[in-house]
């Protein structure tokens, strides 16, 4: 049985903006942490993630 991929991306504005999971890891950080330090760094922008497979 094959295994899908799941990938959480987060949206500034509608628009595609990093993987979280990815930008976690590069930022050895968990990525609770990475999702709220992109809602921080993105004051008065709308920032929603979204899991894609």
């Amino acid at each position: 049985m094959r295994m899908k991929k799941r990938v959480l991306w987060a949206y500034l504005d509608g628009k595609k903006l990093v993987e979280v999971i990815q930008a976690a890891l590069d930022n050895n950080m968990m990525v609770a942490d990475m999702k709220k330090v992109l809602v921080k760094e993105n004051i008065g922008h709308e920032v929603t993630f979204k899991i894609e497979e």
